[in-house]
């Protein structure tokens, strides 16, 4: 009988619970490792790598021949090779799809590639005006229904890092607040569930969703000084948020507001990051902090030991690196580091309720 393929993470997900359901009495003693046995681990396909690599090879040397070329080409020219070697690759794909769907795929994303190119060298020969990242969304929107037409995660993923990109640069200058990168994100997140879930794109998306936020921010708080400390609050908010209500929300999520709120408050325990009249407000900021972290850790989490390790590390150096000559403090620090890894690993293996 074929085994049922799971990733090498899933594999272990099924071991662990099998595990745990025979210690609890549910299955029998050797009933789990009997289920297992109807499982094995998918191993990174070595035709597929060849193909997906030779189609990024073959879209690059033709992008990089049609560039080196590209002043002796007339415009009409350009604008017909552009577009027949994105249609070709389709067309090619659609073709090979029933038979040699690995190949097929390779073309779809080959033509993934060429669309990308296409945009810039066509922004470029007619001399369209915007900003350089504006290509990068279009680029983004225009494979998004591709994605959803092949069921591929991974067009989905470059869709979500591509518009990520475009958010990063003048949505974030305050000029104006991107309310069209909510449908942006609710058609990221209802295709990830109905292609078939992959954290990195809900990672990413989250993201996406952060960088939003802080467009707001700075539209809002434009003019307005000593307003650095209102982002690592309102950031650190929900952060805090997003692990409180870990129970309702996937994983990957809840990961993310860890990383959230860990960044955050590492940002606010800096004295200079407060407005001029606060004081020494960071001092019981970072100590609240601090008891909110012991009180994620006595539940079970191994990310607030990090984030905490990582906050007590920062202090250290703060306040050692004033007095204590730099190989002393080098030394002494990599001894906290290692510290703090041995009682992670004690920790991990004592089997804390959850990761996060």
């Amino acid at each position: 009988m074929e085994k049922r393929k799971l990733k090498a993470g899933e594999y272990q997900i099924l071991q662990r619970e099998l595990s745990y359901l025979e210690k609890r009495g549910v299955l029998a003693s050797g009933k789990g490792e009997e289920i297992a046995e109807l499982y094995e681990i998918e191993h990174l396909s070595f035709t597929k790598t060849l193909l997906y690599v030779g189609s990024v090879l073959i879209g690059a040397g033709i992008l990089s021949f049609v560039a080196s070329n590209w002043a002796e080409i007339g415009k009409l020219a350009k604008f017909l090779l552009i577009l027949s070697l994105f249609a070709s690759s389709c067309f090619a794909g659609y073709k090979l799809e029933s038979h040699l769907p690995k190949t097929a795929r390779s073309f779809y994303y080959l033509g993934v590639l060429v669309f990308g190119a296409g945009i810039f060298l066509i922004g470029q020969m007619f001399h369209f005006g915007g900003d350089f990242q504006e290509a990068f969304m279009w680029w983004s929107l225009g494979i998004m229904p591709l994605a959803w037409v092949l069921r591929d995660k991974w067009i989905l993923l470059a869709s979500s890092l591509l518009i990520l990109f475009y958010m990063t640069h003048d949505p974030l200058m305050g000029q104006s607040v991107p309310i069209w990168i909510l449908l942006w994100s609710a058609a990221i997140y209802f295709l990830n569930e109905k292609i078939g879930f992959m954290p990195a794109t809900a990672f990413v998306n989250g993201l996406l969703q952060l960088a939003f936020i802080a467009s707001v921010l700075s539209y809002f708080l434009d003019g307005i000084n000593d307003t650095v400390y209102i982002y690592g609050l309102v950031y650190l908010v929900i952060g805090i948020g997003l692990v409180l209500a870990r129970k309702s929300l996937r994983d990957v999520y809840v990961i993310l507001g860890y990383l959230v709120h860990g960044v955050a408050a590492l940002f606010l325990s800096f004295g200079e990051n407060w407005p001029a009249g606060a004081g020494n407000f960071f001092i019981p900021f970072s100590i609240l902090y601090i008891l909110f972290l012991l009180f994620l850790i006595k539940k079970g989490s191994l990310l607030s030991i990090v984030i905490l390790c990582a906050l007590i590390f920062r202090f250290y150096l703060d306040i050692t690196f004033a007095f204590l000559p730099k190989s002393l403090v080098f030394v002494i620090g990599g001894l906290l580091l290692l510290g703090f890894g041995l009682y992670f690993e004690r920790q991990r293996k004592k089997g804390a309720e959850s990761h996060v």
